[in-house]
């Protein structure tokens, strides 16, 4: 149901991380009426938790971050 949608409402989601469920099936319907109603929201809830939680396991395994600053040069046992 949400396939084609999907790369559409996680880059929504990206941008606006506090978008609830309901927002986003709002727009789904402004979209397309036919295949969404009000009876798909929890459809949309279960899928947006399962974007966030996907999300925060990057943000927790680190894959979301590329180190900025270069390592520290050790001069013996002090760092600079």
């Amino acid at each position: 149901m949400l396939g084609p949608y999907e790369a559409q409402i996680r880059s929504r989601l990206e941008a606006e991380p506090t978008l609830s469920a309901a927002v986003v099936l709002q727009r789904l319907m402004n979209v397309d009426q036919t295949r969404f109603t009000n009876k798909s929201l929890r459809t949309v809830q279960m899928a947006v938790k399962a974007w966030r939680q996907e999300s925060a396991l990057e943000i927790l395994n680190g894959d979301w971050m590329t180190p900025v600053l270069p390592p520290a040069k050790s001069f013996g046992n002090i760092l600079r």
